[in-house]
């Protein structure tokens, strides 16, 4: 079927008209064969019928006679060429006269035909005759039928031929139009010299050399676009490139060219420049100011005979030059910031001192982590720069914290966040008058981890916050249950955070225990926004909520800031307590924190009270409280029965 749906016109026409052919000349052939042979069959059948009509009276009477010869009577017709045989019988079944002829004809087909003998008065049945005639003139009318029918046969398909010629005849046209646009190729043009004119073709002609002209005015306008097309993927392969590997700003090569760098030049030693309190150059002169300085110490690095790279906001890499020593690279740096320190920038007519650190990773298999590794170790010992050095642990310090903030993060999930509270006692009467709550991570084990391992690691990720927001849900929860005050330590970034706050007055309100929350600010922070410091610790007062300065003492101790806050209580940093019984400078300056609460009328707070001798210390000054072992260690407390 898909042969023949493949086929060319003028196989598919000459097929059809063949089918078409066939069938009308079989069906036409067979009801001629059928009304032939049955024409031909009844008429020798009436032929024979006649001659048996004919002796059936004489040979009737002479049986009823008694007359068995027979012979003489019916020698008209045994006589007859046609007829092969003769037999009568009598009515029990004897032979009278059986007459058989030999002779060609008994070579073709014969007819039968057999009649009832009557008795003439009573047509009683007193015999049958027989005749057998000749099928000869049957047979050859069949033959000279089968001739003509073979003729015919041959005719047809002769012109059949004929048809297939004039077929092909006709569509060769076709075919050569064909053949020439199966060898089209683009850019050359088909020149149609067919010898037909006949005018379906000249108009398919027409219509090629049309479409023809199209196709190549397309091919050319294709062409042309892809010309075009080549020379902008050029151009946008080369801006792809270009901001792949290259830093928009400073035009510098960036963190991903110096990483292919390193693979391909197999160079294992590299210096990250960080420039020192950018931020604050930002924040003073605005970004716009920020990017244009970034793009002038790019330009000026761009100078010295070391390759830079820009890898972050504010830093830079270098990396070793092939056929440079260590010892070079590393007095390449040192002069790099020397010649810096002494540089000027200019910003808005203004000029601008430029300092930075920078760290080096020798031979390194990480490079660029070991160059960050001693980048940060530079700038906290603020050393210009400082060299990573593996035995110094540094890397496995990271890993420790980010194995502990992954443990914070479980602990959060598991509520394995808990909470001890440490007795604050009355100096006047040695009773306990409140508590601070210190929140400790409980292991599975039922160990405890104590606050310092942990939160200044949650500080540095968004974990921070939801602990805090457990504590205060934890401490408020319990105190519901008691009557005490208690404490909960709060970081300037809980007080600026906005669900962190949010969450704090829900759970205020929900547990009621506003009167007896005391949050502790750690004056050790210092407190760079001042307002919305304040503008929490008003909108927390309006709860009925008391603030204390925790570790006072050790910061800036800001006295008027203080005052300014309003707030309740001055904890006393435990630094000062510890050895206010050896140390005559302590004890001047808690007398001078003393005198000041007693002043301004709020109440202290004595911290890392130890012995007895430091709590009688403490009180003989008029501190309020304290605080410490001696006094009471942190422990879990239950809810009490109202």
């Amino acid at each position: 079927m898909n042969r023949f749906k493949n086929a060319r016109l003028s196989t598919k026409l000459f097929t059809a008209l063949t089918l078409v052919t066939l069938i009308i000349f079989t069906t036409i052939t067979l009801v001629t064969f059928f009304i032939v042979r049955d024409l031909t069959i009844t008429s020798q059948k009436e032929k024979a019928t006649l001659l048996i009509d004919t002796v059936n009276p004489t040979v009737s009477l002479a049986l009823f006679l008694g007359i068995h010869d027979l012979g003489e009577k019916l020698s008209t017709i045994t006589q007859r060429n046609e007829v092969i045989a003769l037999k009568v019988s009598d009515a029990k079944g004897k032979v009278i006269l059986n007459y058989q002829q030999y002779d060609a004809s008994s070579s073709y087909d014969t007819i039968q035909i057999t009649e009832n003998l009557m008795e003439p008065s009573s047509l009683k049945v007193i015999g049958t005759i027989t005749l057998t005639y000749s099928g000869e003139e049957f047979t050859k009318t069949m033959n000279r039928f089968y001739t003509l029918y073979g003729w015919i046969t041959l005719s047809v398909f002769t012109v059949l031929w004929l048809m297939m010629l004039w077929i092909n005849r006709l569509l060769l046209p076709i075919k050569l139009i064909a053949q020439k646009v199966r060898n089209f190729k683009p850019g050359k043009k088909i020149i149609f010299d067919i010898p037909y004119t006949q005018r379906e073709f000249t108009q398919i002609i027409h219509s090629f050399e049309a479409m023809q002209e199209s196709v190549i005015t397309y091919a050319e306008e294709i062409e042309s676009i892809n010309k075009n097309l080549e020379i902008k993927i050029t151009e946008q392969t080369r801006e792809a490139i270009r901001h792949l590997y290259y830093d928009n700003l400073t035009a510098l090569p960036n963190r991903i060219k110096l990483q292919e760098d390193l693979q391909l030049k197999d160079i294992n030693t590299v210096a990250i420049l960080n420039i020192d309190d950018f931020k604050e150059i930002n924040d003073f002169f605005g970004i716009d100011a920020g990017d244009w300085l970034l793009t002038q110490i790019a330009h000026w690095l761009s100078e010295m005979k070391l390759k830079p790279y820009r890898i972050g906001g504010d830093e830079f890499a270098f990396r070793m030059r092939e056929g440079s020593s260590h010892a070079e690279f590393r007095h390449d740096i040192e002069m790099l910031l020397a010649l810096l320190s002494e540089k000027f920038f200019m910003i808005a007519e203004e000029t601008v001192h430029v300092r930075a650190t920078v760290g080096i990773a020798i031979d390194s298999d990480k490079p660029l982590i070991h160059a960050d590794v001693a980048l940060n170790k530079a700038r906290s010992a603020k050393h210009p720069y400082s060299v990573y050095d593996r035995s110094e642990g540094i890397e496995q310090q990271y890993q420790t914290n980010i194995a502990m903030s992954a443990q914070i993060r479980q602990a959060l999930v598991e509520h394995r966040i808990v909470c001890q509270y440490q007795p604050i006692v009355s100096c006047e009467s040695g009773k306990i008058a409140k508590y601070e709550t210190l929140v400790r991570i409980q292991n599975e084990d039922g160990s405890l981890i104590a606050p310092y391992d942990f939160l200044p690691i949650a500080q540095k990720t968004k974990l921070y916050h939801h602990i805090t927001q457990e504590v205060v849900y934890q401490a408020c929860h319990l105190f519901i249950t008691r009557n005490e005050q208690f404490s909960i330590n709060l970081s300037i970034s809980d007080m600026l955070d906005g669900r962190t706050v949010t969450t704090i007055e829900n759970i205020l309100r929900q547990t009621g225990t506003a009167n007896r929350v005391i949050f502790e600010i750690l004056e050790s922070e210092g407190i760079e926004n001042f307002d919305e410091a304040a503008s929490f610790i008003t909108r927390m007062k309006a709860f009925g909520v008391k603030f204390a300065i925790d570790d006072f003492g050790t910061g800036y101790s800001n006295f008027e800031n203080i005052l300014k806050l309003n707030v309740d209580i001055l904890k006393i940093d435990g630094s000062l307590i510890k050895s206010i019984n050896e140390n005559p400078r302590n004890r001047i300056v808690v007398e001078a924190i003393v005198d000041f609460a007693h002043r301004i009328g709020i109440d202290t707070v004595a911290e890392f009270v130890s012995s007895e001798e430091i709590l009688q210390n403490v009180t003989d000054l008029g501190i309020t409280y304290a605080q410490g072992f001696h006094t009471g260690k942190p422990k879990f407390l239950n809810q009490q029965l109202m």
